[in-house]
């Protein structure tokens, strides 16, 4: 089932109706009939009688068959039956408000599961439980019951009833927008972010769309969603539960599990979602990036103020976002000299100095030169603007207002985009008004303003650039199709596992997409067999080379003289490293000699190895085995040393990690990540993201890293766990960058559980 029948409903039931005006089940009977739902209503409530208007039903059996949604205004023990039942009768969607699921134990989490199976049973879609409700004003629904609420162009996906009364006041008294769409996902029981983005994305209503997320029951549905939403419609979103204390503080409130943050952070970004961290900038965000056209290719954002210091502040912001300030033509900056006098600065910023004191309409006569530029594609209005009638004399109030409506109307008609920050933003004061009344955000915060402004920009880039694609393109990282430069006859298909859920009762999880999978590559047999999910660097080597990775070459040796004739074969020096089945960490375990020249040193070091591989399995209660040792020359120093891993996340499914590499690795904390499938720009943004990026783009005399190599490696390693469901980690580490080429020291593969 679709979810219109969930919100565009043209039959409701309240089940638990109330005359008691503090319930919700009086509420939103009084909420329906004043947002003037069209269709009927049935109030049910087993004391029967009449509320409202209404004849109350005494129960759902006595419902007609075939309603669109029922609203269950009861507690929650009584959820599941009342599911049943409304399955039963035909009823196409539940919005569950309880409290007293997932969230609040393990009493609660075994009724969720009781909740998700009747549902599932009995062919109903859920929202919620633990939801504020959801309402859709354009159709009359309003299972909220809040009051004074305009409809409008601007939906909210929430899990807090606090952060939607907050985000509708706000965009009530500091817009002319509306709210098309707003729904409470709550413990996400079956309805999740995805699903409901997707709906929203189609909704003709709906202009921009921000999101409130605690945790997702299925990110990587979520990231589809908004790869296919954000090219048409902007997505803002603030997570909450970003740190390990807040993560706990959101499974307390709704039951979600809040996943590692700075993944979820790459999945957001690579799908053109919006992420903001304060609340105070979601309106203003959202907003903008729904009232304002998109910026021409190349331009950038002007500040046009009436003080410095403000001035400073935001020239600040937006550099440090990245976003780009234009450069104005010499020909501009002379115009506005003309127009201002010698006192204002007319580079970017503009500064109008005391020439708006007593006319504020200096300001659209800067406006007239300023935003005609090329490079202007934005204009931030910084400063007073908006109350100099109140500040200085109510003389100037019609100028002003005057000003304001020549600025929009003059924006309007090059097609470019303005946001103003005032000072003066909540005295509702004309030339605000005016602003407001022409679609332009109008914003107290000079924080929010420049945020606003950077968010346009940053989109008008976006929409010129490819998004992320689930599916990705032949040619991409890890993308469906034959790799770029990996040889083997198997395509790379979609990760056949891609991203369950985690084990959360309840939670109706979509099939993953079909796709084939190849046969099990031997090291894996093998290692099946044996019961592992470790496999030995000969192992890992195999599988990688398979998918396309280049390794030095390497012998294997079972003994002292083995070991001398493979290092004078191989030539010295040469790395001496343990072969363990069961010890990961060689390093750990006293299992890697360096820099070994000579046969003689060759045999001792495979002494040494064997002999500190019997004392740390005995210390870790590890059986004995037969010891072995790999061989393999020593590579000259590389420009960097860095990390490349694969793993499937299980929210968000196949992920790429790239870092600082070498044994300090844990201690650095230098990585990025970006969602398989990925780009070859993604790997070179993620390069440039490292804190090391200035390092490997080459300075102070080092040549920079073979950018191609690292490609290389990250697509071999993608492959390899896009590849073979089987396998749950890669890890290449280190991995030796030099000026003309990226070479594997040592790797490692770990299967998924069997």
């Amino acid at each position: 089932m679709t979810l219109r029948r969930i919100f565009e409903p043209a039959s409701i039931a309240v089940v638990g109706a109330s005359a008691n005006p503090a319930k919700r089940g009086y509420q939103i009977l009084r909420g329906l009939a004043r947002s003037g739902f069209p269709g009927p209503v049935y109030a049910v409530n087993p004391r029967g009688g009449r509320l409202l208007g209404h004849v109350l039903l005494t129960s759902v059996e006595a419902l007609p068959p075939g309603v669109d949604l029922a609203v269950l205004c009861t507690p929650a023990e009584m959820a599941p039956d009342l599911v049943r039942a409304c399955g039963e009768r035909g009823v196409g969607g539940v919005v569950v408000l309880a409290v007293g699921f997932g969230e609040s134990g393990s009493r609660g989490t075994k009724l969720e599961a009781r909740l998700g199976e009747a549902a599932r049973a009995h062919g109903v879609r859920v929202i919620g439980p633990n939801t504020s409700g959801m309402m859709n004003l354009h159709k009359g629904v309003n299972l909220i019951g809040v009051r004074g609420v305009r409809p409008g162009g601007i939906a909210l996906l929430v899990q807090s009833g606090n952060i939607a009364l907050g985000l509708m006041n706000e965009i009530g008294a500091r817009t002319r927008e509306g709210i098309s769409v707003c729904c409470g996902l709550g413990n996400q029981v079956d309805v999740g972010f995805g699903e409901v983005l997707e709906y929203l994305g189609e909704d003709a209503h709906t202009k921009a769309v921000i999101a409130h997320v605690e945790g997702f029951t299925h990110a990587r549905a979520f990231l589809r969603a908004a790869a296919r939403v954000t090219p048409r419609k902007p997505v803002v979103l603030i997570k909450s539960g970003r740190t390990a204390v807040g993560a706990r503080a959101a499974l307390s409130h709704t039951g979600a599990v809040a996943g590692p943050y700075d993944r979820l952070r790459a999945g957001l970004a690579q799908t053109g979602v919006t992420e903001v961290r304060r609340t105070d900038q979601l309106v203003a965000v959202a907003h903008a990036l729904a009232s304002q056209p998109a910026a021409p290719s190349g331009s950038g954002i002007a500040i046009l103020s009436d003080g410095g210091g403000q001035n400073t502040l935001a020239v600040d912001a937006i550099v440090e976002s990245g976003a780009r300030l234009a450069t104005l033509a010499r020909e501009t900056r002379d115009r506005l000299r003309e127009v201002l006098g010698p006192a204002a600065a007319v580079a970017n910023p503009v500064d109008v100095a005391g020439a708006a004191d007593a006319d504020p309409g200096a300001f659209a006569s800067a406006l007239d030169v300023l935003a005609p530029d090329p490079a202007v594609g934005i204009v931030l209005v910084v400063g007073l603007f908006g109350g100099y009638g109140i500040r200085f004399s109510d003389t100037l109030t019609a100028p002003e207002t005057a000003a304001a409506r020549a600025m929009a109307a003059r924006m309007r008609a090059l097609g470019k985009a303005m946001v103003v920050h005032s000072m003066y933003a909540t005295h509702d004061s004309p030339p605000v008004e005016a602003f407001l009344d022409a679609g332009i955000p109008v914003i107290e915060s000079l924080e929010a303003a420049c945020r606003a402004a950077v968010e346009l920009e940053r989109r008008s880039r976006q929409g010129r650039a490819s998004r992320w694609n689930p599916d990705g393109h032949p040619g991409e990282i890890g993308a469906v199709g034959p790799a770029r430069t990996a040889s083997r006859a198997d395509p790379i298909p979609p990760d056949p596992q891609a991203a369950p859920p985690p084990a959360t009762s309840g939670i109706r999880a979509r099939p993953p997409e079909p796709a084939p999978t190849p046969s099990p590559h031997p090291a894996i047999r093998t290692a099946r067999a044996e019961g592992r999910i470790t496999l030995t660097e000969v192992e890992s080597r195999a599988l990688l080379e398979a998918a396309g990775l280049v390794f030095p070459a390497a012998e294997v040796a079972d003994s002292g003289d083995a070991a001398a004739r493979a290092a004078e074969r191989l030539g010295y020096p040469v790395a001496v490293k343990l072969l363990s089945r069961r010890i990961t960490h060689k390093s750990d375990a006293g299992g890697v000699v360096l820099d070994v020249a000579g046969g003689p040193a060759a045999a001792r070091a495979f002494e040494a190895i064997v002999s500190n591989a019997h004392a740390y399995a005995r210390a870790e209660g590890l059986p004995p085995e037969p010891w072995s040792v790999l061989v393999t020359p020593m590579l000259p120093a590389p420009t960097a040393e860095l990390l490349i891993g694969a793993y499937r996340d299980p929210q968000l499914g196949p992920m790429l990690t790239l870092g600082r590499g070498g044994t300090n690795v844990e201690v650095l904390r230098d990585v990025t990540h970006r969602v398989l499938p990925a780009r070859q720009r993604d790997i070179e943004m993620m390069i440039g993201e490292l804190r090391a990026g200035s390092l490997l783009a080459g300075s102070r005399g080092r040549p920079p890293v073979s950018v191609a190599g690292i490609i290389q490696a990250a697509e071999a390693v993608a492959g390899c766990v896009m590849t073979w469901s089987d396998v749950a980690e890669v890890e290449v580490n280190p991995l030796f960058a030099y000026g003309d080429r990226a070479v594997p020291a040592d790797a490692r593969v770990v299967l998924s559980p069997p």
